[in-house]
């Protein structure tokens, strides 16, 4: 059996065994009304009629302060295509933007935006008419106390909201590995929180019952999503949300805004018809392709946790991850442990132990190289990863220890082939950045 996997502008061709019961999951949703929609359009309706909440045109907001947090540039979220109309609705409320109004990346511990990366996001005219500044998330000074959630996590925030008005949050709605979807209060948590309150806050994913992967766990059985989703009692500002959801060409085909959790609950509904491929059972391997989320390794890493929900006990992960920026920020480790080495300990130690035995054999990692490594270890010891990812350098996937590299796609396959040998259920997410399995 033939199939190909999108690639940039091109596509790899791949040869599957024909003994193999090769499952390529679809979309259940019949057309829909977006198809014909502009996407200006579809952000200025949401807008105009948000979800438990006043649309923002219609706020009294002379002379108040007005903190918009919008994701980094590591999210596809296409601001640029609808900054203006939400500037323009903040004009209209009496907002005078150049001088009340601040824009502020939702960076976590990710890298500072540069000047031209912002205009890139929100729109060249539209940086012109606000103020912006990045998030430090590293500096105490520069973000303020607002209380502990109910899972004891000391919550700091970007000192902005603390005397902030009206907080908007713009962001997308898309499968992830720990809150089971992106979006939403996330913007403020990990977005623009301080890294000790980050670095407690993921440790969530290490407690009982070490559910490393929550990729669409619905909010109300993610207790990583709902402690996030505290804060929204700890700002005193009102915070309007602004969540869109995206199609495989990076399109707007929805606009959820209004009350943060509202509409992000009505968004990841709507998200689930779109992205979730029906699968009636677990499978023994799953093929999984990157796009769209191709700018650099962990983006492209989603494809992987979007779709191991799919995969049975100690099944086999065939990646193929375009990763054009390759590691990006990603620091490697000085030393690594070889991969057959790591996985047999990881298998003997079991889940609960895994965080311990990081914490012992890797001192010091910042927040999220601490949680990411976690993340690859509880995968080595789960499953084996056979991946093809030509942006690495030898020495790179050396040091990163997690999964087998092949120079050529087809190795992949036949890699595959001699794991699961020749009678095997095999699930292929061609475009697995973006979709995820939803198991009848």
């Amino acid at each position: 059996m033939k199939i190909d996997l999108p690639w940039g502008t091109s596509h790899i061709s791949l040869d599957l065994p024909d003994t193999w019961e090769v499952i390529i999951p679809q979309q259940n949703h019949k057309e829909l009304s977006y198809k014909n929609k502009k996407e200006k359009d579809i952000v200025a309706h949401s807008l105009s009629q948000p979800i438990a909440a006043k649309p923002l045109s219609k706020h009294t907001l002379k002379n108040k302060k007005v903190v918009i947090v919008v994701d980094d540039n590591t999210r596809p979220t296409p601001a640029y295509k609808f900054f203006d109309i939400v500037l323009d609705a903040l004009q209209k409320a009496g907002c005078n933007t150049k001088n009340n109004a601040i824009v502020i990346p939702a960076l976590g511990i990710h890298t500072p935006m540069k000047q031209q990366e912002i205009e890139e996001k929100i729109g060249k005219k539209n940086v012109s008419q606000v103020k912006w500044e990045n998030h430090d998330a590293f500096d105490k000074n520069k973000n303020a106390y607002f209380g502990k959630t109910s899972r004891g996590v000391e919550v700091y925030l970007n000192h902005h909201l603390k005397d902030a008005d009206l907080v908007i949050l713009i962001g997308l709605v898309e499968p992830h590995l720990w809150a089971g979807f992106g979006g939403g209060l996330k913007n403020i948590l990990p977005g623009v929180a301080l890294a000790e309150t980050i670095g407690h806050h993921h440790s969530i994913i290490a407690e009982p019952p070490y559910r490393f992967n929550r990729v669409a766990v619905d909010a109300e059985q993610n207790s990583f999503r709902l402690d996030l989703e505290e804060t929204l009692n700890m700002i005193q500002a009102e915070i309007f949300c602004i969540n869109v959801v995206l199609d495989s060409k990076k399109d707007i085909i929805a606009c959820f805004a209004g009350h943060p959790i509202h509409c992000h609950r009505q968004a990841v509904a709507f998200t689930k018809t779109i992205c979730g491929l029906p699968l009636s059972k677990q499978v023994d391997g799953i093929i999984t392709n990157s796009a769209p989320m191709d700018i650099n390794f962990k983006q492209s890493m989603k494809c992987v946790g979007n779709t191991l929900p799919a995969l049975r006990p100690k099944g086999i992960v065939m990646g193929f991850l375009r990763a054009q920026r390759g590691l990006d920020d990603i620091p490697l480790p000085e030393k690594s442990t070889p991969l057959w080495l790591t996985r047999t300990i990881l298998r003997t130690l079991g889940p609960a132990r895994v965080l311990g035995f990081l914490e012992k054999v890797k001192p010091g990692l910042d927040v999220e190289q601490k949680f990411l490594t976690y993340y690859s270890m509880q995968l080595i010891r789960a499953h084996n990863l056979y991946f093809y990812v030509p942006s690495l350098s030898d020495a790179e996937v050396k040091a990163l220890g997690f999964f087998e590299r092949f120079n050529r796609p087809q190795e992949v396959i036949e890699r595959g082939l001699q794991h699961l040998g020749k009678k095997a259920t095999v699930a292929v997410f061609k475009e697995g950045g973006a979709t995820f399995p939803l198991l009848s």
